[in-house]
């Protein structure tokens, strides 16, 4: 199997943000040269810089201009971990944003790699629509006090059968995410690999139509839930997300709930059933 199965989508433009700088951090030259490849064709993305080993990577960084580093997870000896960890604590690198790449990513591997600051995450083999889409995560995390966003979390009806324990755990392992007025949340067609739980603001639901014209097909507000649909069949989004106001959201990747194998898990799949059959008895009515 290729390290990377291309989509037929072309690229999207960067989305209100600078060009980024890449650096790739891999010990297999032909990976390098494949994500390399899928970097460049990203109209978001300025330039590319690499890495083969984890020893010279500061004076990479200290040579050319880097916002995120997509690091493989299979190093060697090197715990990858302990390599961010180090990076992140030499003055050169408390800037930087971090993708971790692994074809093994699980609940626990994304747990570590957020205490130690990593927040976007790319499966091998990926896609462009991932890479894009943890680019985007990489640098779309905000960090919150865990009790404040508790305390908003509880007021959601979603989690209203969930133990304080349960939503501290999700809280650990997912996006919260801030958003201006007018930002888009998704695209109609973009890969859907999330739902998003609305803490703050508003949030209109478009369908582009023929002739240029749109149709706001629905409005959410804080407490409410959007998204679900691509997370039960995986298909790409149908319609576009964007914010009427500034808000908050949370994100939950459909990768972390499949690798939840407890109570946690059976629950998130019952309140989605139950989201999903809610809104098409609204839809039927």
């Amino acid at each position: 199997m290729t390290e990377i199965q291309r989509v037929a989508a072309a690229p999207r433009p960067a989305r209100g943000q600078s060009a980024l700088n890449v650096m790739v951090v891999d010990m297999h030259p032909d990976n390098r040269a494949l994500l390399k490849g899928a970097l460049r064709g990203l109209e978001e993305v300025g330039s590319v810089v690499e890495s083969g080993s984890v020893g010279n990577i500061m004076e990479v960084v200290a040579a050319n201009p880097v916002d995120i580093m997509i690091i493989d997870a299979d190093l060697g000896d090197e715990d990858v971990f302990q390599v961010v960890r180090r990076v992140k604590s030499d003055p050169r690198g408390t800037k930087l944003n971090f993708v971790l790449m692994s074809s093994a990513l699980d609940v626990e591997s994304r747990r570590k790699g957020m205490e130690v600051g990593i927040f976007g995450y790319l499966p091998k083999p990926f896609d462009i629509g991932r890479l894009e889409a943890a680019l985007r995560d990489a640098r779309g995390k905000v960090t919150t006090n865990h009790k404040d966003t508790l305390n908003k979390v509880r007021r959601i009806p979603f989690f209203s059968d969930f133990t304080d324990a349960e939503l501290v755990r999700l809280l650990k392992i997912c996006h919260t995410r801030k958003f201006a007025a007018g930002e888009t949340v998704f695209h109609e067609g973009d890969y859907g690999d999330r739902l998003y739980l609305l803490l703050a603001g508003e949030v209109e639901i478009l369908k582009n139509r023929e002739g240029g014209k749109t149709e706001r097909l629905t409005t959410h507000k804080a407490g409410e839930v959007f998204g679900e649909m691509a997370i039960v069949d995986s298909s790409p989004r149908s319609a576009d997300a964007r914010m009427i106001s500034e808000g908050m959201l949370i994100e939950l990747n459909a990768e972390i709930i499949n690798d939840i194998n407890d109570i946690l898990a059976l629950k998130m799949f019952r309140k989605m059933a139950m989201l999903v059959t809610k809104k098409l008895r609204d839809y039927t009515r």
